[in-house]
Formats: C-alpha cells, sequence, structure tokens
C-alpha cells in the first residue's frame, strides 16, 4: 500500500528530507537532502518550507526511461498530446522523473503526428518531464522489424532525417538504426551535427559491419540481445560487438523475460554499470486500470508477464515493465543498490548529455524517488515538486 504524503502535488521553495539514506556518488550515505527552488542544495541549515522525516526511507535520483512506447493506456502511437500527458502523470507514479517517448517505425506521415504530439505536449506535464524523443526507426532492417510497421521501413534517407529532426523541434535525442544499410554515414555525420545519439538495433548487421557502425559514431545499443543479430563463437555478430567494445554502450530491458535475469547481471558486471542504460520498452496497457488493452492498434492481454496478441500468446507484443519494478528486479537479482540505481538514473542521463539530473548532488535538479524498506515507492519529486503516486 502506497503512503501519500499528501493528497496533491506540494509546492515549496525550500524542502528537507532529515535523516534519510540516499544513494550517493556511488554510496548509499545518511544524510539530510535539501531542495531549494527545484534544484539540490548543500545548504542544510535554517528554516524550510517544509520538513519530512526521512528515517528508514531510502532515496535514490530519479529514473530515467529513455525507451518508452506508452503506460496507463496512453502510448506515443495515439497520436494526441492529451496522450502523451497522461503518460506523464502516470510515469511518475512509477518514479519515473524524465522520459523519451518512444515513436514505432511507421509511414512518414504517421511518425510526424506522433512528433507533433509531443512537442505540443511538451512544457505541459503535470509528472515526469519529456527529456527527448526516440525515434525506433524507420532506418532499420526488414529482416528485424518486430512489432513495427514493415510499411514504414526505410533505407536511410538524408532529407526524411531532417525532416523528423525539424517536426520534433530541437527534442530528438535518439534514434535505432540499422548499420547496415546503405546511406548510414551520412545518417551518423548529421546525428553528430545535430546531438542525436544513434543506437543500433532492429538490425541484421554482421559483426564486421556493427563495429564499422561504432567506428562511425553509433555506439549505444537498442534493447541488447533482441532484435538484433546474436552472439555465435564465429559469428559474434551485433550482440559481440556491444560486448566486447569499450566504446560501446547498451540498454536492456530488466523484466527478467526478454533477457535473462542471470545474463542482466553478468552485463552489468562485464560492461559495468556506466556502459548499462536499463530502460522498460513498455506499451500503453502497462498499469491501465480498466477498458480495452491495445499496443500499436493491437489488442493484447498478459501472457507470462509480457503483453501478448489476445488469444494468441505466441506472439508477443511487448514489455509490460516499469522502471520501479526495473529497480526492484535489478535488487532482487543480487544488483547492488547503488548500481541499479546507476543504470536506471545516472548512466542514461550521462548517455544523452542530461548533465542537470541522474545525481544527489548540489547543483542537479531535484528528481527523487523515495522508498521504504521493502523497495515500495512512498512518493517522487520531481524538480523539487513532491508528487503522490503508486507503483505496480
Amino acid at each position: 500500500m502506497a503512503i501519500f504524503v499528501s493528497d496533491a502535488i506540494i509546492q515549496a521553495m525550500k524542502t528537507i528530507i532529515r535523516n534519510i539514506d540516499a544513494v550517493v556518488s556511488g554510496r548509499i550515505v545518511r544524510k539530510d537532502i535539501v531542495i531549494e527552488d527545484g534544484f539540490f542544495s548543500s545548504a542544510g541549515t535554517g528554516s524550510a518550507d517544509k520538513i519530512i522525516d526521512g528515517t528508514d526511507l531510502l532515496a535514490v535520483p530519479g529514473f530515467i526511461d529513455t525507451h518508452i512506447h506508452g503506460i496507463g493506456g496512453s502510448g506515443t502511437e495515439d497520436g494526441t498530446s492529451e496522450a502523451i500527458l497522461n503518460m506523464s502523470a502516470t510515469l511518475a507514479q512509477a518514479g519515473v522523473t524524465s522520459f523519451f517517448p518512444t515513436i514505432y517505425t511507421d509511414t512518414m506521415p504517421r511518425i510526424l503526428l506522433d512528433e507533433k504530439a509531443i512537442t505540443e505536449a511538451s512544457g505541459k506535464e503535470n509528472g515526469a518531464e519529456i527529456a527527448g524523443i526516440h525515434l525506433e526507426g524507420p532506418f532499420i532492417s526488414q529482416n528485424r522489424i518486430g512489432a513495427q510497421n514493415p510499411a514504414g521501413r526505410l533505407d536511410p534517407d538524408e532529407k526524411v532525417f531532417m525532416g523528423m529532426l525539424d517536426a520534433g523541434k530541437g527534442l530528438v535525442k535518439a534514434m535505432t538504426i540499422a548499420p547496415e544499410l546503405p546511406g548510414t554515414e551520412e545518417i551518423a555525420r548529421l546525428s553528430r551535427k545535430n546531438g542525436v545519439v544513434l543506437l543500433m538495433g532492429h538490425t541484421d548487421a554482421g559483426y564486421e559491419e556493427a563495429v564499422h557502425g561504432m567506428e562511425i559514431g553509433i555506439r549505444h545499443a537498442t534493447h541488447l540481445f533482441n532484435a538484433m543479430s546474436g552472439f555465435q563463437h564465429r559469428k559474434p555478430g551485433v550482440v559481440g560487438c556491444a560486448l566486447m567494445n569499450d566504446a560501446m554502450s547498451a540498454e536492456i530491458i530488466a523484466d527478467g523475460k526478454h533477457v535473462n535475469p542471470e545474463i542482466v547481471r553478468y552485463l552489468i558486471k562485464s560492461k559495468g554499470p556506466d556502459k548499462i542504460a536499463v530502460i522498460t520498452d513498455s506499451l500503453r496497457p502497462t498499469m491501465q486500470k480498466d477498458g480495452v488493452k491495445t499496443a500499436n492498434g493491437v489488442e493484447v492481454e498478459m501472457g507470462d508477464g509480457l503483453w501478448v496478441t489476445k488469444g494468441r500468446p505466441e506472439l508477443i507484443q511487448g514489455s509490460a515493465l516499469t522502471m520501479h519494478k526495473a529497480f526492484v528486479n535489478l535488487v532482487s537479482w543480487g544488483i547492488p543498490i547503488t548500481e541499479a540505481s546507476q543504470v536506471t538514473s545516472t548512466t542514461p542521463a550521462r548517455i544523452y548529455g542530461l548533465s542537470d539530473r541522474g545525481e544527489i548532488m548540489p547543483g542537479k535538479r531535484a528528481d527523487l524517488v523515495v522508498m521504504d524498506r521493502n523497495l515500495g515507492i512512498r512518493f517522487t519529486i520531481i524538480k523539487g515538486e513532491i508528487s503522490c503516486g503508486t507503483a505496480n
């Protein structure tokens, strides 16, 4: 049962959380957390607008989900700002303070419509902040299309790419691309120029093609192991490129279904938590309370912890994960709380240049998840404002 701080968002100029265990610089320390005007402060004395007793509580930097399609019965495929704002509000209940609404590969009019919805919602959030847009395509392999719309798949095209950047109005921060496709070099060049992080994903590239992609600047991997050429002793594939090269970082879906928990634990240990960003890749019915459940136009139901096509449990549609559940999973799999915090907040912030968040330290945005001893969410703080919510 969630314990609410209040029945509404509390707005205070200065808040002090006293005597709380907090993840700070890779350690858990007991301290007072001071928040002033939306940012962490080092000033721990004097009066405050609100003082919270943090005894027996744990504070970690707010979760940052850089790959999510939907939650709470709303998704990017809805093509409306209302849907994006509903995602924002629901995500705060799951401890997410920043997110990248992620757009499926689809026809170009559809992609542009979805981008428009996100840009219209940006700045109006009453929950997690829209920190960027992740375009999951359309420059992906037809052999690894997954649940995307094959009618929207394209080979890399400079004009199309710039059109998507223009529609995103500066919010496009990530794009999944198959490095083996012709024209990738030009997209990589334009991405560097425009501050877009490219990810290898939905790709059938061989190892050499993946290494070439890394060399031209594609140095992050989309939901590692899923929708890409796998690791074999004679054909290392994209997975081998991500595993064996220090320049590569990777997303991972930590639901224990997309990737075996032992592999997730090995990955964080071998690559290091500074190279792994946990994502949900969640679909719109996640945390949906009632009504017909659909994902990208397909009616779905729950099957073994995943969303599957209704009546066709063998057809997996995608993830039902939340970032809070991912965090809890990681800890239950033996990942230290400090590292679980790093891969769910600090590392994604660093990979995408979100230098103002992802850590509890003076001058950073006051984004926090406050949990009890059982890792249940008590409340989420977004830029200094205490948001009431619960997580499943």
